[in-house]
């Protein structure tokens, strides 16, 4: 069926008019809706002037991070990574707050489409496959999106780190430095990299017969889960020598709560977290934790993002998984 100016006026919102002042190059038009226009017509198959399909280049787009934002070190990270990525390729990236509520992100999807936006990702931890399903239907597919969350059988295309070969490095961490019995503070159980972080751990250790697993804190990602775990390690009989936690908060948490009650690490008790926030590096002691790059995650989002610009495929839930390290501190 032939594409019509009508068809790219529903899909902008923009008036038939001036798309055809857009697409003709006449008159005066704003330049990010005529950025929104073109990307449009172009992806709907409407056979631009050789003038007007020449003019979306990478340097013009403009790339949403939408998340539901939490105040800590992790977010400001996360977002500095896509600020460092984004000037190093001449990409402006900007970050938008919302409610996990499927239907405030497609208004802000909308809202950002209209206002020159040509991509989003999405770091909302909250979401569930039938939101992603949702968001994708109601987004239409000249506005690519990538999601840095993992979930159980995926449907957008993810980026996000590999959470359970960065727990394993702990593990073989913890063998290595000789350590017999280890235990885990673990993160949300309802969100897929926190049982990673678990799993990957708790696998690696169980292949160990020299090492073995003791313990385990069913807590979540914040200090007052890891004052709380220190409480019930406190009053074990037999105490781990060696503690993971799901992520650098939960384990400066343990840490303070441990060295109020005269325990030294590593020396008393040996501890890794998630992350490598800044706040880890300048503890003291300094903490052993799960490096990860955020630019380097950024990086490749990015990459994803401009192949499904300028080459439109539909998603089908490849989960990239983002190399991580380990950062060995005074803590282990």
């Amino acid at each position: 069926m032939k594409v019509t100016l009508k068809d790219i006026a529903k899909e902008t919102g923009f008036s038939v008019s001036t798309i055809s002042r857009t697409l003709r190059g006449k008159g005066k038009v704003r330049e990010k809706n005529e950025r929104v226009i073109l990307e449009a017509a172009k992806q709907l198959g409407y056979p631009l002037q050789k003038n007007a399909g020449t003019k979306l280049k990478q340097e013009d787009l403009f790339v949403a991070i939408i998340t539901d934002f939490h105040t800590g070190e992790f977010y400001a990270s996360f977002f500095n990574g896509f600020i460092n990525a984004g000037q190093s390729r001449n990409l402006d990236v900007s970050m938008f707050n919302t409610s996990p509520e499927v239907d405030n992100i497609c208004d802000l999807i909308k809202r950002l489409r209209n206002s020159g936006y040509s991509s989003a990702v999405l770091m909302i931890p909250a979401l569930h496959r039938d939101d992603y399903l949702q968001i994708m239907e109601e987004t239409p597919s000249y506005f690519p999106l990538i999601s840095c969350s993992n979930i159980l059988q995926p449907v957008m295309n993810t980026v996000t780190f590999d959470a359970y070969s960065g727990a394993s490095l702990v593990a073989s961490h913890f063998k290595e430095r000789g350590y017999q019995t280890v235990g885990f503070i673990e993160g949300p159980t309802n969100k897929p990299e926190a049982r990673y972080r678990k799993n990957g751990f708790v696998d690696t250790i169980n292949h160990n017969s020299d090492i073995n697993f003791i313990w385990s804190y069913p807590g979540d990602y914040t200090p007052e889960s890891g004052v709380r775990a220190f409480d019930k390690f406190s009053k074990l009989n037999e105490k781990p020598q060696a503690i993971f936690a799901a992520n650098d908060t939960n384990a400066l948490g343990f840490m303070n709560s441990a060295r109020k009650c005269g325990y030294h690490s590593p020396e008393d008790i040996a501890i890794a977290g998630y992350d490598n926030l800044p706040h880890g590096k300048y503890h003291f002691p300094s903490l052993t934790s799960v490096d990860t790059n955020y630019e380097k995650l950024a990086h490749k989002v990015l990459d994803d993002l401009l192949d499904q610009l300028f080459t439109p495929t539909s998603h089908q839930g490849v989960v990239s998984l983002i190399p991580v390290g380990l950062k060995i501190r005074n803590s282990s």
